[in-house]
């Protein structure tokens, strides 16, 4: 049976400026539904690259405190068809910023932050970009609730 190749860099983001470096050493678990499959950690350069045997569903989680976990879950159903020709690559780049105190930021704990499907018919992995889009603008919602908090007066 063939491998499903995950792979890619993880890098700190600065809120302050959105500039982004790598970073080594971050957690990285890999979940098939409550199973817990493999856990590494993201090596210089914070490159990473995961080989696993086919499942049909993946969650992975990046980081963990004091940064914001991020999650990705993948529907990898009718992958084994594509397997069968070769190794699929999925490349992944993840960004993950500290928590910094951010009021709101705990659903990152077990909300994905972006969901991919596998399309059987072209052979490859398609992200849902309105979900993630959407996860964003929440994120950042939060970022700025927090960053500049708005004052309210009852007179």
């Amino acid at each position: 049976m063939k491998a499903f190749t995950f792979h890619g860099q993880v890098f700190e983001q600065s809120l302050k400026d959105s500039s982004e470096k790598p970073m080594m050493g971050v957690p990285i678990e890999v979940w098939h539904e409550d199973e817990l499959i493999t856990t590494l950690e993201s090596g210089p350069k914070g490159k990473y690259k995961i080989s696993l045997m086919h499942y049909p569903s993946f969650r992975i989680k990046f980081g963990k405190a004091p940064y914001i976990t991020k999650i990705i879950d993948i529907n990898a159903k009718g992958f084994e068809r594509a397997a069968e020709f070769g190794i699929v690559n999925l490349e992944l780049d993840v960004s993950v910023f500290k928590e910094g105190n951010l009021m709101g930021m705990d659903f990152m704990n077990y909300t994905p932050f972006a969901m991919a499907q596998f399309n059987k018919k072209k052979g490859k992995i398609e992200w849902d970009f309105d979900y993630s889009d959407q996860m964003a603008k929440r994120v950042q919602g939060i970022i700025d609730a927090n960053r500049y908090p708005t004052t309210r007066s009852d007179k």
